[in-house]
């Protein structure tokens, strides 16, 4: 199944209001972003993510 073949989802994004879709099943009462949106919610990567 490519990207292109994913089943998507309609949601509001929790942030701007905008509907969108996402490509897994939205659960009540969790945020959901837009793709726009997304970025400014993501906890940003460690460099060292707990290896040595």
């Amino acid at each position: 199944m490519s990207v292109d073949d994913r089943k998507m989802y309609p949601c509001t994004c929790s942030d701007c209001g905008k509907e969108s879709q996402v490509p897994f099943q939205p659960i009540e009462g969790r945020d959901v972003f837009c793709k726009e949106c997304l970025p400014k919610h993501r906890k940003p990567r460690t460099e060292n993510r707990g290896r040595y």
